[in-house]
């Protein structure tokens, strides 16, 4: 098993932004031009990022009143062992439904665009195994796959925006700032489940170590607002190129955007499938970052046996399959965004309250 005693800095700021990058550059244009439906829909990407900046100081006092334990070692220390307990299993649950709604929408794309004669459950259960055989091999493994991949994610990412800039029609993306602020305030219940991985932090706390408080809010800081610079992009020039009306229509507009990218007489014409590849990548390293938190939980609540993997991804594998098509998964979304916001602003807002009235931290 790969080992790992302590995150870096610049590990930290890979994990959350690979964590954060996943099905939402996908999903969000659509969303958000629906909600905002208007061309500075980019703006609620902005507050929402505000928000969950906010929100991340919560994370760091409780990684810095209990320095080197993971969430599912704070819980039980801030609440007894029972509810503790009740809490870690709902973290459980949710990385669980995370990790399923990313793996469903991951394989919808696959079949859609890649193998469109493949079984679904085929196309699941290989990305599945794969993720799980980089987990059991430890936190080491994974950090060092995320390190390796992080660069390949960003090059692809830029060279869409490049190659996507000849194709814009600033018209699109005029008037800027005629949105109603509570309109495009609005747009944070969208942007704001684009940015879950940032919790990773309590997950990945034990890593962490004693760092400053101060250096540890501008690492997530950093981790949000280059997140937040990619997502802007991202819209901007796919309301350039597409227009708000067409984006409201198409399921996934940014592959739709990549579609549209033509190399006349060049041996390769389909760039899409190029920027697939790439993001294939990212979709990746998001599910396995919650598919590792999910059994790690596994491991602190019942057995920290590598047997565990199996009813973790058993459940994943399941739970990725119960919706019966794209639609009904995208139906499910409000639930998700619910379960999500009780994990990362209600529980850790709770455990951070609690543990200031006992006036205790781990160290005492």
């Amino acid at each position: 098993m790969s080992d790992l005693n302590q995150l870096t800095r610049l590990q930290l700021v890979v994990i959350l932004i690979s964590t954060m990058i996943g099905v939402g550059i996908i999903l969000m244009p659509r969303e958000l031009a629906i909600q905002v439906n208007s061309p500075d829909l980019w703006m609620s990407i902005i507050y929402g990022a505000v928000a969950v900046s906010i929100i991340s100081t919560l994370y760091v006092s409780l990684s810095q009143r209990y320095p080197g334990c993971s969430l599912y070692e704070m819980a039980p220390a801030i609440m007894g062992k029972f509810i503790g307990s009740v809490i870690n299993l709902y973290y459980v649950f949710y990385c669980l439904v995370v990790a399923a709604y990313i793996l469903r929408i991951t394989a919808g794309i696959i079949n859609n665009y890649l193998l469109d004669t493949t079984p679904l459950p085929v196309i699941i259960g290989c990305f599945l195994i794969v993720s799980l055989y980089l987990i059991s091999n430890g936190a080491g493994d994974v950090v060092r796959f995320f390190q390796l991949y992080f660069p390949i994610m960003l090059f692809m990412f830029v060279v869409l925006c490049l190659l996507s800039i000849k194709d814009v029609d600033i018209q699109n993306v005029r008037p800027v700032f005629s949105n109603e602020l509570l309109s495009s305030i609005g747009g944070v219940t969208i942007t704001f489940f684009s940015f879950l991985g940032l919790e990773f932090l309590l997950f990945f706390a034990s890593l962490v170590k004693k760092k400053p408080a101060k250096k540890l809010l501008v690492t997530l800081w950093i981790s949000i607002w280059l997140t937040t610079a990619i997502y802007v992009t991202f819209h901007i020039i796919s309301i350039g190129v597409l227009g708000v009306e067409e984006l409201k229509e198409i399921t996934f507009p940014t592959i739709e955007m990549a579609k549209s990218i033509e190399f006349k007489g060049f041996f390769f014409e389909r760039f899409e499938l190029i920027f697939l590849f790439g993001w294939l990548t990212t979709a990746f390293t998001s599910f396995t970052a919650y598919a590792f938190a999910m059994t790690l939980g596994f491991h602190k609540l019942f057995s920290r046996s590598k047997l565990m993997l199996i009813p973790a991804g058993a459940a994943i594998f399941l739970l990725s399959l119960f919706p019966k098509g794209l639609t009904e998964v995208f139906h499910y979304s409000s639930y998700v965004s619910i379960i999500s916001i009780i994990a990362t602003v209600a529980l850790p807002l709770l455990l951070l309250v609690v543990s200031l009235i006992r006036g205790k931290n781990y160290a005492s």
